[in-house]
């Protein structure tokens, strides 16, 4: 049995659509799923307080593909709330725009005749978390200095942020990790030097270099700055050394194995080279040095009846006790201004038919001292009376030898000279 009512104020009518706002506007945070609306979301109807036609059923979104759904908090009140239906991603997007309107509930449950409000625009901005640190555009930087110059920048390294807002994705600051170096960055990633590099003192430098972004994140990893420092150009040899060691005994020895000459970019019309070696002391840097007194007799020859003019200073040869001493060892050092005076017995006035003399000597220019005759070895008639029987010198640069003959034992000597050219 069916009763109709013939009072139309009992009839269920659904006169006005729903209303919003005409706009709204969103903030979600990335990888987050509410969406905070201004103004927030609610939908009037002025059929309330009437069932159906003055409550809000639903809120529908207009466009393809969005991550967004529109629900019903309270059909009454008309309040809803926007969310995303899947992460949302800065990085992929960050800011979407699309329409929503409100529907009441129609006229009675059976209806489906739902009135809609008008379209609303939706604007929604995706704030960004600084989820990505900065990374550098290369693994290494590489740059060549020259000594002794101060750069306003020696080179840039530059660093990305993937993040999508300003916040997060600028370089805000870079930091060279390395510490106690002569170098500095700024915040634009320009490197210099903060005093004058040499060569000599260190060829190449290795620096680590981090960046942050303005959200405070460091770089995931350091780059590697590396700077040869190059000496200024000075034309001669290069890669030499003046001081050699020499072991006795070990054979041939290259001077200078990595030599090369230097012509800053010159024209080399001809090269000359002039080598000349060099002992610091008088009995250092020979390989005789190695040898007692008796060893190198035995190697020159010497016969068992030597006379040693210069034995070491005892009681019974004491003319070599003011002589100067080279180092520790019994190498006596003359500067042109002493000798040594063999007493009579000790040296023959003449010399045999066949005889040795036996020195060994270093040569060299005695300061303050010019002479162009140096005495060596000499034996003479006695006081004031300037005639060799024998004698051995230096005059210039030769090695004279001379000697003086008593042929016929009537005191009447013939003397003869023997030169040798010194290299030196």
């Amino acid at each position: 049995m069916t009763f109709y009512s013939h009072n139309p104020c009992l009839r269920l009518v659904n006169k006005h659509k729903p209303w919003i706002e005409t706009s709204y506007h969103g903030v979600i945070t990335e990888n987050n799923d509410t969406v905070i609306l201004d103004p927030p979301l609610v939908a009037l109807d002025k059929d309330a307080p009437v069932p159906f036609a003055g409550e809000i059923c639903a809120f529908k979104i207009h466009g393809q593909e969005l991550p967004f759904e529109a629900v019903v908090l309270n059909k009454t009140s008309g309040e809803g709330r926007l969310r995303a239906k899947s992460p949302i991603d800065c990085e992929l997007q960050k800011e979407y725009t699309f329409i929503i309107q409100a529907y009441d509930c129609g006229a009675g449950p059976r209806e489906t005749a739902w009135k809609k409000s008008h379209k609303a625009v939706v604007h929604i901005q995706v704030k960004d978390v600084n989820e990505f640190a900065p990374a550098f555009k290369e693994p290494a930087y590489k740059a060549v200095v020259t000594e002794g110059k101060i750069y306003d920048s020696i080179l840039q390294v530059e660093a990305v942020d993937e993040d999508c807002s300003p916040q997060y994705s600028q370089i805000c600051n870079y930091e060279i990790v390395t510490t106690d170096v002569p170098f500095a960055i700024d915040r634009n990633g320009n490197i210099r030097n903060t005093e004058k590099l040499s060569y000599d003192k260190q060829h190449q430098y290795e620096i680590l270099v981090t960046a942050y972004d303005c959200g405070q994140k460091p770089a995931a990893q350091d780059t590697l700055v590396q700077v040869d420092v190059k000496p200024v150009c000075k034309p001669g040899w290069q890669d030499w050394t003046k001081r050699i060691e020499y072991q006795p005994g070990s054979g041939s020895v290259p001077l200078f194995p990595s030599i090369h000459l230097e012509t800053c970019d010159g024209a080399v019309s001809s090269i000359q080279i002039t080598t000349e070696l060099q002992t610091n002391y008088i009995g250092k840097g020979c390989d005789r040095e190695t040898y007692s007194e008796k060893s190198l007799q035995k190697l020159c020859g010497a016969s068992s009846g030597i006379i040693d003019l210069l034995p070491s200073p005892s009681a019974a040869s004491n003319w070599t006790a003011g002589l100067l001493v080279d180092s520790s060892e019994m190498i006596f050092k003359f500067d042109g201004r002493q000798g040594a005076k063999v007493p009579d017995g000790i040296v023959p006035k003449n010399l045999t038919d066949q005889f040795t003399i036996t020195m060994w000597m270093k040569h060299g220019p005695s300061p303050g001292v010019r002479a162009e005759k140096e005495t060596i070895l000499c034996n003479s008639d006695k006081t004031e009376m300037n005639r060799h029987h024998y004698a051995l010198y230096v005059h210039n640069c030769r090695l004279v030898f001379l000697l003086r003959k008593d042929f016929d034992q009537a005191d009447t000597f013939r003397p003869a000279e023997f030169h040798w050219k010194l290299d030196q």
